[in-house]
């Protein structure tokens, strides 16, 4: 592992692609009250599972899916033949998600970089919540999305910049958000990589004065 950056995350964060060491530091920390911490983000994950439209059977990953709080409930919507894998480069992020889940048999977490995750069955659909470090890599991007079915369905959420009008706000969404990314990259369209896999992708969302958007769509063939 390199060295830490001694910066204030706020002015780290303007690094143009995102750094899994810095990320890998600053979870290291956040792990133990993050869900304390996110509460305000609860409602944007229920809306997001709602979207997905889970069958039975079906096989889902959950992309950066930090302390594992949606994977309980994808675990019941895809039911006990269904399978969920959730995917988080964090150690202890990691195993705060096996916990979350360790009353359903049928949630495997795979501690990696996505860039780095084999998958043991195709994706049905994909989660990409509050994943926005992922969605700035399209080696990651490449690595997951070769693992999905085509017509998998994708639902995404996060954060965004509103426009120019919207300065007093982004700075503070800036600030509140500085620790939790590591690069302010592609916050305007922070959707912008997933179009090159999901040519449909459309937001159908907005949360928090339009700064949290919820966007579907469907995994195009090869």
């Amino acid at each position: 592992m390199k060295r830490p950056d001694r910066r204030p995350a706020l002015l780290a964060n303007l690094r143009r692609q995102p750094d899994r060491d810095a990320a890998l530091q600053r979870y290291a920390r956040l792990a133990h009250d993050y869900e304390g911490a996110t509460t305000k983000i609860r409602d944007v994950r229920r809306r997001a599972i709602d979207r997905l439209a889970l069958r039975s059977g079906e096989t889902v990953f959950d992309v950066a899916c930090g302390a594992g709080a949606m994977l309980p409930e994808l675990a019941r919507r895809v039911g006990p033949q269904g399978r969920v894998i959730g995917i988080e480069q964090s150690p202890q992020m990691a195993a705060l998600s096996r916990r979350a889940a360790i009353a359903v048999g049928h949630v495997e977490v795979h501690a990696c970089p996505v860039e780095e995750f084999v998958a043991p069955r195709p994706a049905d659909a994909l989660v990409f919540v509050y994943a926005h470090d992922v969605q700035q890599n399209p080696a990651a991007l490449r690595t997951v999305f070769a693992q999905a079915r085509p017509g998998a369905r994708v639902v995404a959420a996060g954060l965004c910049l509103l426009p120019w009008w919207g300065l007093p706000i982004n700075a503070w969404v800036l600030w509140g958000a500085r620790h939790y990314l590591t690069t302010w990259h592609g916050l305007r369209r922070p959707w912008q990589g997933l179009l090159d896999w999901c040519p449909d992708l459309q937001i159908v969302e907005r949360f928090h004065d339009g700064t949290t958007y919820l966007a579907i769509g469907t995994v195009a063939p090869p």
